[in-house]
């Protein structure tokens, strides 16, 4: 199914892998006619932003799933595993965590990223974990060891 959509004057979105400017000072329309994943501004995050806090390291993965369509490829069970150790570490994200995995586990990566979104604002209202506790950090470096591998 097509998709409209508004870009605004200097905006960018993601579409079909590649990143689009509105170089131009008026808003545009454009109409995505093929099954691409497609990102506004507001939603891409990029490398450097990932390690700011522990909901940026859990959206940039739901983003990688997104855009590389990650229905049922090898990283989607590690993912799943790092949002669950996520929820650990702040329990009162349970409930968004739940909802980041029924999605994924559903095949809708977007609705899946929509949430982690949300997760991705309402972090800095909670106090970060006890660090005396145990941390899940040694298995996020697992993860990105063997996303590497790949």
């Amino acid at each position: 199914m097509p998709l409209k959509i508004r870009v605004k004057p200097e905006g960018k979105i993601f579409a079909g892998g590649a990143v689009l400017k509105n170089v131009g000072n008026r808003p545009a329309d454009l109409l995505i006619l093929s099954d691409s994943p497609v990102l506004r501004e507001g939603y891409m995050m990029n490398t450097e932003r990932r390690d700011e806090s522990d909901a940026s390291n859990v959206y940039f993965l739901l983003q990688v799933i997104y855009l590389f369509k990650g229905k049922g490829q090898p990283l989607d069970h590690l993912v799943i595993e790092t949002i669950k150790n996520f929820s650990k570490l702040y329990p009162p994200f349970a409930s968004e965590v739940d909802q980041i995995i029924a999605h994924l586990e559903a095949g809708e990566p977007f609705k899946a990223l929509k949430v982690g979104h949300k997760l991705l604002a309402d972090q800095e209202k909670v106090a970060p974990p006890d660090l005396a506790a145990p941390a899940s950090l040694s298995e996020a470096q697992s993860l990105e060891s063997k996303i590497a591998t790949i």
